[in-house]
């Protein structure tokens, strides 16, 4: 499933109306509900993914026809098929690059007016959203929660440094 490229302009309309920051748990709700981050989600070009999220490392993988394309954000890494007319497939929100890399938090909220923390937990989320989720895997392997109205999947360690349901969000991948 592919989603409309049209309906992912809404996180990015929310971000210009607010016109301060975000809390970047708020963008994480927003993207497991809309299948969407800050206006790029499964149906984006590069060229739109680039307008939102800046400047990207690009890696092509694979020979062709088989190849993709991942541009590398920091915090988000966007895989493209389709070549020549690359379209997203899949979105990756890497939270855990927050606590691996200092820099990471000061360039989200430079770039997307996002304020986050080092670590992203999921009693952060509201019950609402976990309440949308389904478990459908759990420990000792991982713990993963899937949003199946947008193919959201949000990736979960058990950590000392989770909140009180003592887990940590380390990724959210959109569209697989």
């Amino acid at each position: 499933m592919i989603l409309d490229a049209g309906r992912c302009g809404e996180g990015r309309r929310l971000l210009e109306k607010r016109g301060d920051h975000l809390l970047g748990v708020e963008a994480i709700s927003q993207a497991l509900m809309t299948g969407c981050f800050i206006g790029v989600g499964p149906g984006s070009s590069p060229a739109e993914a680039e307008e939102h999220l800046g400047a990207a490392v690009r890696q092509l993988h694979g020979r062709r026809p088989h190849r993709f394309l991942r541009l590398d954000f920091g915090l988000v890494e966007a895989t493209f098929t389709g070549e020549p007319d690359w379209v997203c497939h899949w979105l990756s929100i890497n939270t855990h690059r927050l606590a691996d890399i200092p820099s990471l938090a000061e360039e989200c909220a430079e770039r997307y007016g996002l304020t986050f923390s080092e670590r992203v937990t999921w009693g952060q989320l509201s019950p609402e959203i976990r309440n949308r989720a389904d478990l459908v895997d759990t420990p000792p392997h991982a713990v993963r929660y899937r949003f199946s109205a947008v193919k959201a999947t949000a990736h979960l360690s058990e950590s000392p440094e989770g909140d009180e349901l003592g887990q940590v969000i380390e990724k959210i991948s959109i569209g697989i």
